[in-house]
């Protein structure tokens, strides 16, 4: 056994700065790395060291081994905790870890390749005792095999990626005609995310939750489970809600799972922390689906019932020490629930959305709830890196109280600049089938109009308010001798002033009529109001909106105003008094829905194309978005090339419409 003095975290953003946390408290010293992207990242400052890797690609920095060891070696960095995702389960980087004389703080390289492949987990599990979901994970990975193979197991079918998680390289096919498509970019998704474009395919079970076991091991020979989490509301094939205990798992079938899981990990002898997947189907059955040999981005709820820190139990597995508990000991308690906060558009398939933080307020003083994030106001989201911005994690004596503490975690937290899921996130969990513990994998999908962002007429009116007033007292304040004038004062006195503001789609016209000393009546969006200022601030306005009083934290950028209060929150850009003149849209053109880099073309100018076909693909966040024709027509001009930036609303590709 031999204590670490300083440990290197080859990771960013959130679970950096988590491990970094836990690192502090043990009287470790810590490096951290970091981008061109993230130069002036929390993580980084909270280190004791930070060394620069590279370039903003992962490739050119946080997958870069070589550049990783070389920190490490820099830095005298005597271990190395990988966090998750990037090179956590790298085999070949747990293996230079050990060349180099660095402690790879997670199981062995060997370990790593027979469960962290999901196509060898699943003969492993099988082998001692578990069930598997049937499918195919065969070596023979041509298009062919894979297509026969589709169709032998009957759709609905899952494409997965051998070599990773996360939802990356993951796709449903339903139907004959999907399955070329799917095949290529799994595939190609696959390359990109992990560098390896294994595919794996599985019988898709409807109705199904997806519920996994979190395993620990030591070098002793020692090895427990901590429970499960449920993990079945997912978008995108990605997890955006978990918690523990699952309300579908009785004790016995917990204790079944739970010794599954613990047999698939003795049967290779596993050290550290991995978690053992699997999917529970309606009928009661489940089945292994794969093992994760690393930390989870949702251990926290697994900290929270059971009062164990999982990296701390880590960084002691890695120094030589056996588990300070034993199965008998341990003790779930009350509940924990998880969600993620993540920088995308819920309205537009959930793709991610890049822009500048302008405004980060976390909620604080909740009883159980923990927050981990790595980002702070002023900070760039940008196209490189997974969207996710924060977990908000809150534990309670009872799944309901949990919920309630979560929900309202959620209300009280501000991120001005970025749309987020926050909405999304708190109408899921106050969702009538998730309240009773109803709630499956396909919930999201199937209930979508519900939980996506619809109008809301109060918030509308009550954000259109607020701008209007933070505006006109603003204007005030910054002018002296209009701060001896009374608000809105004109010399006509039959027409109260206005000014023009866009909401969302809704253009609307907004007047002001001095009531008294700070009171308002305010006519928009077709309804009238009377509004009191109670107090006005750079950053926030108190409204008494016809008797209900708010306060409303504001950010104004240029034209735009970033708007939240208990309601929820807003953008509301100011328009010129006047119509700009503009031109015509670009008929048949193809634009970008998102910031990304153009990944692959897929059409050649003069070709002829029907509506839906693809036109090419991009790529942002880890995620390819494929572009498609709105109409049938002529590819008149390609407007990019492989490898370029856009952004939101460039032009791509040019279709003269047939």
């Amino acid at each position: 056994m031999k204590p670490f003095r300083k440990i290197l975290v080859a990771n960013r953003g959130e679970i950096a700065s988590r491990v970094l946390r836990t690192c502090r408290t043990m009287g470790i010293a810590t490096v951290a790395v970091y981008s061109d992207a993230d130069v002036n990242l929390p993580h980084v400052r909270f280190a004791d060291e930070a060394v620069h890797l590279g370039a903003a690609p992962a490739k050119d920095s946080y997958l870069n081994i070589a550049r990783m060891i070389e920190a490490a070696k820099q830095t005298g960095a005597e271990a190395i905790h990988p966090g998750y995702g990037f090179l956590s389960e790298n085999p070949e980087f747990a293996e230079a870890c050990a060349a180099a004389g660095i402690v790879f703080i997670g199981p062995q390289p060997e370990a790593i390749r027979k469960m962290g492949l999901k196509s060898p987990a699943r003969k492993l599990a099988a082998a001692a005792g578990a069930p598997v979901v049937p499918g195919y994970d065969g070596e023979n990975q041509d298009d062919e095999t894979l297509r026969a193979e589709i169709l032998k197991i009957g759709f609905p079918v899952l494409i997965k990626a051998s070599a990773g998680g996360g939802g990356k390289g993951m796709r449903v096919v339903r139907t004959e005609a999907e399955i070329a498509d799917a095949i290529e970019s799994a595939r190609r998704e696959a390359e990109k995310a992990f560098g390896n474009g294994a595919l794996l395919l599985e019988k898709f079970i409807e109705g199904a939750r997806h519920i996994e076991i979190q395993i620990l091991g030591d070098q002793h020979g020692n090895l427990v489970h901590l429970f499960e989490r449920d993990c079945s509301l997912q978008r995108r094939h990605q997890k955006v809600i978990e918690e523990s205990p699952s309300p579908a798992i009785l004790p016995e079938m917990r204790a079944r799972m739970g010794e599954a899981a613990v047999n698939i990990g003795q049967a290779i002898g596993y050290t550290s922390a991995g978690t053992i997947e699997f999917i529970l189907a309606p009928g009661g059955e489940f089945y292994f689906i794969e093992a994760n040999t690393r930390l989870q981005v949702e251990h926290p709820v697994t900290e929270m019932v059971t009062g164990w820190d999982l990296v701390k139990l880590q960084i002691q597995i890695a120094e030589g020490r056996p588990l300070p508990l034993t199965q008998k000991e341990l003790k779930a308690t009350g509940h924990a629930i998880e969600a993620r906060l993540y920088a995308e558009d819920p309205n537009n398939s959930f793709l991610p959305v890049t822009g500048r933080i302008h405004h980060w307020r976390l909620p604080a003083g909740i009883d159980g709830v923990r927050v981990d994030s790595g980002v702070e106001a002023g900070m760039e989201v940008g196209i490189y890196y997974d969207p996710m911005l924060a977990k908000l994690i809150a534990h309670a004596e009872d799944r309901e109280t949990a919920i309630r503490q979560l929900c309202y975690a959620l209300r009280q937290t501000s991120i001005q600049g970025v749309q987020t899921n926050r909405g999304f996130l708190i109408r899921l969990l106050q969702h009538d089938t998730f309240q009773r513990g109803k709630a499956d994998i396909s919930f999201i999908p199937e209930h979508l109009d519900e939980l996506v962002d619809g109008a809301n007429p109060r918030l509308e009116q009550a954000s259109v308010i607020a701008a209007a007033l933070y505006l006109q007292q603003n204007q005030q304040m910054a002018d002296s001798l209009l701060a001896r004038i009374p608000p809105n004062y004109r010399n006509n006195p039959y027409r109260a002033p206005s000014m023009k503001l866009l909401i969302g789609q809704q253009e609307t016209e907004v007047s002001c009529r001095h009531l008294a000393e700070g009171k308002f009546e305010i006519a928009a969006l077709g309804a009238i109001a009377v509004a009191e200022v109670l107090s006005c601030e750079r950053d926030r306005l108190r409204l008494a909106i016809d008797g209900i009083q708010r306060e409303f934290c504001v950010t104004e950028v240029n034209d735009r105003l970033f708007i939240d209060s208990s309601l929820g929150a807003s953008v509301i850009t100011r328009l010129p008094r006047h119509p700009i003149p503009s031109t015509a849209g670009q008929e048949g053109a193809a634009s970008s829905p998102i910031p990304g880099v153009v990944l692959k073309i897929l059409v050649s100018e003069g070709q002829p194309v029907a509506a839906g076909e693809a036109l090419l693909i991009l790529e942002a966040m880890k995620m390819e978005q494929t572009i498609r024709a709105t109409s049938d027509g002529i590819v008149e001009a390609i407007k990019v090339t492989p490898g370029q930036v856009v952004s939101p609303g460039d032009v791509l590709v040019q279709v003269r419409t047939v």
